[in-house]
């Protein structure tokens, strides 16, 4: 039964030097030794890695898979494959590491290039976000990463995106003078982001294929205020319309409740800039179409307060990221 991650290491790039190599300083190789606990412990046999080491397309220097798979040789980790899709604009990358005994991988991409509509997510796409009739322009500051994953025990190809969503974080001090319009800008780039995504993944499903959608999609079913005035998540859009309930992606891990800090299970945890309180928040989701059928230990979120099979970890998850990993285990 394959085992997949999905996992935010915060600025996992932070820890490797400009020729890939990873930093020997105390405070990086601590946590770096942290996030190889983490994931020689969980033993997932892929990890969609949000967050990863950059690539740089200018100088060719920097790159992603060297850096990871250095890593995990360097660690003794059986996920010694890594792979990316199109690179970022930014430092951070999206990235799978896996088992190659268990999974072979390869990207690739769909859509069309040059259609505005649905074209590669390296490419502008048009969506009109706002229903004024007038489809806007955007681009995915950080393409989602399209994986075929074929099995070697013979079981049906997994088609994978992992995606690294716009933020709705509010960060600087005229986003904050202008919190209203800043949170409904950023909750329709995310929105389109997402709409994106969907569209890909109805091309997948409408040719019979097993999908799973995982990453840090930045929101969840009631996560803020400003989700009321479009009436539903940006997770909820990626999983698809009841109206077509056979193409519903599924999150596995059950619907969160709304705890004392906020949502449990939570995958990570924020500081709220008004209040200086600390809010638990469920940003990180793995979502499976139908034929995709838990098994094993299903789904569950690494978080040591809310699941105790993580307790042992605690320490190892604390200083690797500021996400808990989520993983699902099916047939």
């Amino acid at each position: 039964m394959p085992r997949v991650m999905s996992y935010n290491i915060e600025w996992f790039d932070d820890l490797f030097e400009a020729d890939n190599s990873m930093k020997t300083d105390a405070a990086s190789a601590a946590r770096l030794s942290a996030v190889a606990e983490v994931l020689a412990t969980i033993d997932a046999d892929l990890i969609g890695i949000v967050e990863a080491p950059n690539t740089t397309t200018t100088t060719g220097q920097r790159d992603t898979v060297a850096a990871l798979e250095g890593f995990a040789a360097a660690k003794g980790l059986r996920q010694r494959r890594a792979m990316i899709g199109f690179p970022s604009a930014g430092r951070q990358e999206i990235a799978l590491l896996y088992d190659p005994d268990i999974f072979t991988a390869s990207h690739e991409p769909g859509g069309r290039s040059g259609q505005v509509s649905n074209p590669p997510f390296d490419e502008p796409f048009h969506v009109d976000s706002d229903g004024d009739g007038i489809r806007e322009i955007y681009r995915h500051y950080r393409p989602p990463l399209e994986a075929r994953l074929v099995r070697a025990d013979g079981g049906a190809d997994l088609w994978m995106i992992v995606v690294h969503a716009k933020s709705k974080g509010i960060f600087d001090a005229m986003d904050r003078v202008h919190f209203d319009r800043a949170s409904e800008r950023n909750r329709r780039k995310l929105f389109a982001e997402c709409s994106a995504i969907r569209r890909r993944v109805e091309d997948w499903l409408e040719e019979g294929r097993q999908v799973v959608v995982m990453g840090d999609i930045n929101d969840g079913p009631g996560f803020d205020f400003h989700e009321g005035r479009f009436g539903r998540s940006a997770m909820e859009l990626v999983m698809g319309s009841l109206f077509a309930a056979d193409d519903i992606l599924r999150s596995h891990l059950g619907e969160p409740e709304w705890g004392r800090r906020g949502w449990e299970p939570s995958t990570a945890s924020f500081t709220d800039r008004f209040t200086g309180d600390r809010v638990d928040a469920m940003i990180d989701h793995i979502l499976a179409s139908r034929h995709v059928l838990p098994a094993g230990q299903g789904a569950r979120v690494w978080n040591p307060r809310q699941t105790p099979e993580a307790g042992p970890l605690a320490s190892a998850l604390r200083a690797a990221s500021d996400h808990y990993p989520v993983t699902l285990e099916f047939r």
